[in-house]
C-alpha cells in the first residue's frame, strides 16, 4: 500500500474519531446518555440483525455502510438534540443541514476516497433508496429504545410538551410507513414506553390532541 494512501486513511480515522466523544440528548436526558459512535455502531447493529432476521428487503450490507457514515458530519458539528430540533422548528433543521454539508466537504474533499464517503451520507440525506429509508427508521427506533432502556426518570424537560409529543407519535408511525416488517418490533418498544411515561404521570397520545401533564424529574 502507498504511503500516501496510508496517510489519507489515517487522516480520515483521525478526522472521525471526535464521533467516540460527542454526546447526544444533550437537552433531553439528564444521564444515561450515549455518543455518536455508540449510536452509529448499534444503529449498524440493527440494520444488520433485524434486516436479515425480519427479512426486510433491502440490500443489508449498504444499510450497514449507511448507518457508520449517517452522522459522520458531528464529528464537527456535535449533534443537536431532536427535542431541540422539534421545538425550534424548521429554520434549526434547515441550518444543521447546511452545517453538516460543510463539515461532510471539509472532512472529505481532500481526500482521494472522499468521494464515496460523501455520497453515501448524501444518499442518507437525501432519502430516497429504500436503504436510506430503512436506515433512518432505525435511527428512530433506535432513539426511542435508547430512552427506554434508560428510564424515562432521567427526562430533562419538565413538561412532556404537547407539540413534542405529536412528533414522536407521528415518528413512531412513519418508521413503519415504508417498513411493515418491522410495526411489530417498534410496538415492543412503544408499547415500554407509553408505560413508563403512563407511571410517570405522562398520557399517552396517538393523535393530535394537546398533552400539558408534568413529569416529575425530582
Amino acid at each position: 500500500m502507498r504511503q500516501q494512501k496510508i496517510k489519507d486513511i489515517l487522516t480520515f480515522l483521525r478526522r472521525s474519531k471526535n464521533l467516540e466523544s460527542v454526546e447526544r440528548y444533550g437537552s433531553s436526558l439528564r444521564d444515561k446518555k450515549n455518543t455518536v459512535a455508540e449510536h452509529s455502531w448499534r444503529l449498524g447493529l440493527m440494520a444488520l440483525v433485524i434486516g436479515t432476521e425480519c427479512k426486510v428487503r433491502v440490500d443489508t450490507n449498504r444499510a450497514l455502510v449507511l448507518a457508520l457514515l449517517h452522522d459522520i458530519a458531528e464529528a464537527k458539528t456535535g449533534d443537536i438534540d431532536a427535542y431541540e430540533q422539534i421545538l425550534a422548528g424548521k429554520q434549526l433543521v434547515e441550518d444543521k443541514s447546511k452545517m453538516e454539508e460543510s463539515a461532510v466537504h471539509e472532512m472529505t474533499d481532500d481526500l482521494p476516497f472522499g468521494d464515496w464517503i460523501y455520497s453515501l451520507w448524501r444518499e442518507y440525506e437525501d432519502q430516497v433508496t429504500v436503504e436510506s429509508k430503512f436506515v433512518k427508521a432505525l435511527d428512530r427506533i433506535e432513539g426511542f429504545l435508547h430512552i427506554s432502556e434508560g428510564g424515562v426518570e432521567v427526562y430533562i424537560p419538565k413538561e412532556f410538551h404537547a407539540d413534542y409529543a405529536n412528533k414522536a407519535v407521528e415518528a413512531f408511525d412513519e418508521a413503519t410507513y415504508h417498513f411493515p416488517e418491522l410495526k411489530d418490533l417498534l410496538d415492543a418498544v412503544k408499547s415500554d414506553l407509553r408505560e413508563q411515561f403512563e407511571r410517570a404521570g405522562v398520557k399517552w397520545i396517538d393523535g393530535a390532541r394537546e398533552i400539558s401533564t408534568a413529569i416529575d424529574t425530582g
